[in-house]
């Protein structure tokens, strides 16, 4: 007879390779939760260590420096793990999770998350793939902080936003779009300079920017103005 899922963590990618049976086991050891827009999930320098798994919804990682500087070091949509950086060395958290919209994430003891993967090889290969991938993406946006200027890394951004939504890849779409704002976080500049990259994209007839919608009209064109191939 075929076990059928109970849960929602066959959407976690960590879990892939794992039967139902075996998610359904890992969902038992799990709080499940509802956290609401805008509301922080864990705080910088804050000593805890479990880890969550987000089921559906859109989590930010971001740091605030003590004159009250916002920067988003990555967003993590439905499907990832965060938290795991803790869990594997029992250090504070180094950055604050914020939902970005209305999320239902699945929370796990740092204790069962070691356990799983020592008992699911599986697991820990995908955890391995995992941290690879980040760190690949933090060397990429350190390389651009240091050779790009503000309006490249504006450019870059939008294509990397482009590029991880398979929506955005076949219409050029970019929904929801984050804003102005909160594209600067990122960037490590002022919404002011966004602002301005951004019209002069649109006057170009690069890009076309509505209330929450970005489009790439001229992905190439628009890859061509950051003179690197960051992905």
């Amino acid at each position: 007879m075929t076990v059928q899922a109970k849960n929602l963590l066959y959407l976690i990618g960590l879990f892939k390779g794992l039967s139902a049976q075996e998610t359904n086991m890992i969902g038992d050891q799990c709080e499940w939760m509802r956290i609401d827009k805008n509301a922080d999930v864990i705080g910088q320098k804050q000593d805890s260590t479990d880890v969550y798994f987000v089921i559906e919804g859109r989590v930010a990682a971001k740091g605030y420096s003590e004159e009250g500087k916002e920067v988003t070091y990555a967003e993590i949509p439905q499907g990832n793990v965060f938290g795991e950086f803790s869990a594997i060395d029992r250090a504070p958290r180094s950055a604050t999770i914020q939902a970005i919209e209305e999320s239902y994430l699945a929370r796990m003891s740092a204790d069962a998350f070691r356990k799983l993967i020592v008992d699911f090889p599986q697991i820990g290969l995908n955890l391995a793939e995992l941290l690879v991938q980040k760190n690949r993406q933090l060397t990429n946006r350190m390389f651009e902080f240091s050779t790009m200027a503000v309006s490249q890394r504006i450019c870059a951004e939008l294509l990397r936003m482009m590029d991880a939504s398979e929506h955005a890849r076949t219409t050029g779409e970019i929904v929801p779009a984050p804003s102005h704002y909160e594209i600067a976080t990122r960037l490590s500049t002022h919404r002011e300079a966004v602002s301005k990259e951004m019209a002069s994209l649109a006057r170009r007839g690069i890009i076309e920017s509505g209330r929450k919608t970005i489009k790439i009209l001229d992905a190439e064109k628009l890859r061509g103005l950051t003179h690197y191939d960051f992905r």
